[in-house]
């Protein structure tokens, strides 16, 4: 759960050097204040299939989410994916 929480921190760093503007010309948070929102006290594990969007075969991935922090209390989730042998972060995206 930490890890995500700090590879979310992260990835928050190029997600708004592609999507800022528009983030900001829609009264979303600045980057600093969506990474502040970033908890491991809010990383879920997904456990259901259906809970993942990008269908990773949960036998072989641990898919955690974490709830909006771009716009608060939006319908945005983001998820983690990581190789379950492994460990290693495989993607982390948002949907909703």
């Amino acid at each position: 759960k930490a890890d995500f929480a700090e590879h979310l921190t992260n990835t928050l760093n190029s997600w708004y050097e592609q999507h800022g503007a528009d983030v900001a010309a829609s009264g979303g948070n600045t980057k600093e204040q969506a990474q502040a929102l970033v908890s491991a006290d809010k990383v879920q594990q997904v456990t259901d299939p259906e809970g993942d969007p990008h269908a990773h075969d949960l036998s072989k991935f641990i898919v955690y989410s974490h709830p909006d922090m771009v716009w608060p209390g939006s319908d945005i989730v983001w998820f983690g994916a990581y190789d379950r042998a492994s460990g290693a972060l495989y993607e982390i995206y948002d949907f909703n």
